[in-house]
């Protein structure tokens, strides 16, 4: 190194291509987040996924911690929901007179799972882990759940109800069902539920609800793709896995996601006429005999039926999971519940954020929850505002609120503690979504950005800024000076 700097003096430290040593696939990319994700499939036949992408997160963490108030409220109001349900944990051991129980669940996914997404959206603040090389390598899970789809196919034609076996890393691991939950290689599986048989996708996730976040993650993400054909494979592929994962909340999820992301494309215009077409439509329905309420909620039985078994089964669960929280209210129970049905494993306190909380943690935890929701979703918004004049980057923050919102429409439904690793570019991507850096306004460039400017990713080319505004207001006041006013004053043209 020594060597180098001597024979390239004409390099200033502070060059742009400085910061560009750790990547292959671009500048300020990291190689082990590049690495991994690039080889996500190997990960996956070899059973060190999950592994893999704790490692990764550590990595980062440690090589690079994000700056900022912003993203440091929001990573330690994550951690705050780890540190409260630790801590109910240990006082259920304790007032159970079994302190070793209570300990050893402080220490269980339910935990430490918060600790992960806290660590994902660090990383990917720290090193702006929402940009389009990013976007390019995740476009290459899109092609990986195509041709995996083909050999489900193919599969199913030649007879096959599952195909499904233990990894390498499975087979060396002690038995148990956290082990062969994470280790397994399942391309496709019959799944029953309560006398319901269903064949579900799942590939390189733990479950076929995980491949339907997972797919709607790589859809908006890829999005952003710099080439068209990968862009195309990508939103391509991860509709595919939302579509066959047979998951109707990923599917509703996708819907209004993608809805909402359309919208913010339209020009203004049309998201006035927008909304206010929808708010017309809403109020002519009962004219036409028609309940808005009431067909919501047919909609939502219409869902049920699609998957009754399971539908049954969510029930089951929610039920004990609130009868179990109005027990203990305050610091829940402490760990996940025994099973509601003798055959089934359907735990008590499982299958959704909202409940599982109330359940293991009670409102101390419950509350945790909410302010890191609120904190996040606030930082998020910030971060739009600081990007307003960086159209790019603009797209960019864009998808992370979507993606963010993905998560809001699973928490009622699905346990994100259990999803932090399996997707951990959905959490990174969110975390680049929100500044790391001194919490200042960005550069001005010498010209003042317009308030009526609206927010819109349409096409069209827009006025960003507009005029400096006069020495003096309209009502004969002196007005706030431009840099504008005063370089005329520097030159003697001073009207």
């Amino acid at each position: 190194m020594t060597f180098l700097a001597a024979t390239r003096p004409q390099m200033p430290d502070a060059s742009p291509a400085a910061p560009a040593a750790a990547t292959d696939a671009a500048p300020g990319l990291p190689r082990v987040y590049a690495a991994y994700l690039k080889y996500t499939v190997v990960f996956w036949l070899t059973g060190a996924l999950i592994p893999g992408a704790a490692f990764v997160l550590f990595k980062l963490v440690a090589a690079k911690w994000p700056r900022g108030r912003a993203i440091n409220i929001v990573i330690f109001s994550w951690l705050s929901i780890s540190l409260a349900q630790a801590s109910c944990s240990i006082l259920n051991g304790i007032l159970l007179g079994d302190p070793l129980l209570g300990l050893r669940n402080a220490f269980s996914f339910t935990v430490i799972g918060w600790i992960f997404g806290a660590l994902a959206i660090a990383a990917g603040s720290a090193w702006n882990l929402a940009n389009r090389p990013v976007a390019d390598l995740v476009a290459r899970l899109g092609g990986y759940i195509l041709l995996l789809g083909l050999v489900a196919v193919a599969a199913r034609l030649a007879g096959f109800t599952n195909l499904r076996t233990l990894s390498p890393l499975g087979l060396l691991l002690p038995g148990g069902n956290a082990a062969k939950f994470y280790t397994s290689i399942i391309v496709f599986q019959r799944e029953e539920t309560l006398g319901e048989a269903t064949t579900r996708l799942v590939l390189f996730f733990p479950w076929a609800t995980a491949l339907g976040l997972g797919g709607i993650a790589i859809a908006l993400i890829s999005s952003r793709a710099t080439s068209l054909g990968w862009r195309l494979t990508g939103i391509v592929g991860g509709l595919v896995g939302v579509v066959f994962s047979w998951s109707r909340l990923a599917i509703a999820a996708v819907v209004l996601v993608g809805a909402f992301l359309i919208f913010l494309r339209l020009p203004r215009f049309w998201q006035i006429l927008a909304v206010g077409g929808g708010l017309a439509l809403l109020c002519l329905l009962p004219t036409f005999g028609i309940d808005p309420i009431a067909l919501v909620s047919d909609v939502h039985h219409a869902a049920d039926k699609a998957r009754a078994g399971s539908s049954l089964a969510r029930d089951l669960i929610y039920q004990k999971s609130w009868e179990g929280f109005l027990t203990s209210p305050i610091i829940g129970h402490g760990w996940i519940g025994e099973s509601v049905h003798r055959i089934e494993d359907l735990p008590i306190g499982s299958h959704s954020t909202i409940y599982g909380l109330l359940y293991t943690g009670g409102i101390v935890t419950m509350g945790c929850f909410a302010l890191a929701m609120a904190a996040t979703l606030g930082a998020l918004l910030y971060g739009l505002y600081r990007r307003r004049d960086d159209r790019d980057a603009l797209h960019d923050g864009v998808v992370s609120l979507c993606l963010f919102l993905t998560l809001l429409v699973f928490c009622p439904y699905e346990s994100l503690f259990s999803l932090t690793l399996p997707a951990i570019y959905l959490f990174t991507w969110i975390g680049g979504g929100i500044p790391s850096g001194p919490d200042t306004a960005p550069a001005e460039s010498g010209l003042r950005p317009s308030a009526g400017r609206r927010f819109s990713l349409d096409r069209r080319p827009q006025r960003h800024f507009e005029s400096a505004p006069p020495a003096r207001t309209a009502f004969g006041g002196k007005g706030r000076r431009s840099p504008f006013t005063r370089d005329k004053q520097a030159l003697g043209t001073r009207r």
